[in-house]
């Protein structure tokens, strides 16, 4: 379903687009805590890693009739700068309450920002309408293969710039990163240690893993996490595989993150967050184990920002 040969010609793929993002250790955790810097990337979040070799796979007739997609922004910045790249028109619906700077991040590539539903569910059901009424191929955020292949290529980054790596800390939304990322660290380490997080609001993998029932909660810092795992999505049954301890953070644990983020000088959303807002709070261990946290994301807008250094 999703294999190491599979993201090493994801790897392939991007290497014409994509220069490796930064692994920067971060003293103030520990002496062997290193954080891994999507918001460095093109469109500043991981997403674009996946939806560019998600179109670079699209033959000629389906780059013709076009593409869309449903995101709360980071998935469709790359959906909308992986289409400008190509000449692929892109049709991107974001729930209503996306940031401001989330859409900007769309239509300053050329694509077609339409804002949809109150919550992502409502938000996919209308791309989906619009993939098979138009003939759009339909990316998703995380359930497709080539989607989580180009996010595992994080993950063989992480084997080459932290060769005794032994634990990673993954943000958690659908699971396309904690499939990708997990499937090439367990092949090339089968020793490390996959840690997923969610955020308590949008808690879908820490309910599949535990057998749990916590409630959505829209109204979040995590924007980019929320929404269900859609029925038969593959990291259904991908990201159980690969992870090894799933857990969840508050709102208030990430507006303290995403503060110790701004003092160490970054910038980063809510989402993005959540594994340094675990390892803040002693969810995950201390110890001298070579861990690297996964920031995924920087987009956040100037409102929220305000918000939580108001807190």
């Amino acid at each position: 379903m999703l294999t190491l040969t599979d993201i090493w010609h994801a790897q392939a793929r991007l290497r014409p687009y994509l220069a490796p993002t930064p692994l920067e250790r971060a003293w103030e955790l520990g002496k062997n805590v290193w954080l891994k810097l999507e918001n460095t990337n093109l469109t500043h979040s991981f997403k674009i890693r996946g939806a560019l070799n998600a179109l670079l796979t699209l033959d000629e007739a389906a780059r013709a009739r076009g593409v869309v997609t449903a995101s709360s922004g980071n998935h469709a910045q790359g959906v909308a700068y992986a289409a400008h790249l190509l000449g692929v028109s892109a049709q991107v619906l974001m729930p209503k309450h996306t940031p401001q700077a989330k859409v900007r991040g769309v239509t300053r590539f050329g694509a077609q920002a339409v804002l949809f539903g109150d919550t992502y569910d409502e938000t996919e059901a209308e791309a989906r309408r619009r993939e098979r009424e138009q003939g759009r191929a339909f990316v998703s955020p995380y359930n497709d293969r080539f989607v989580m292949a180009g996010a595992g290529t994080i993950g063989l980054e992480l084997l080459t710039q932290l060769p005794d790596l032994a634990r990673v800390v993954v943000c958690v939304g659908g699971g396309g990163l904690i499939s990708g990322v997990g499937t090439a660290v367990k092949a090339l380490n089968p020793n490390a240690e996959v840690w997923g997080v969610n955020a308590e609001s949008a808690p879908a993998m820490y309910n599949l893993i535990h057998h749990a029932h916590k409630p959505e909660v829209w109204d979040t810092l995590a924007e980019a996490l929320s929404g269900d795992i859609e029925s038969g999505s593959l990291t259904r049954s991908i990201a159980p595989r690969v992870i090894d301890h799933m857990v969840c953070v508050s709102e208030a644990q990430i507006a303290v993150a995403m503060r110790w983020l701004l003092s160490a000088g970054w910038v980063v959303e809510g989402g993005g967050a959540v594994g340094v807002a675990a390892y803040l709070h002693a969810l995950i261990p201390h110890d001298d184990a070579p861990t690297a946290i996964v920031v995924s994301g920087g987009n956040v807008d100037l409102a929220t920002l305000q918000r939580v250094l108001s807190d």
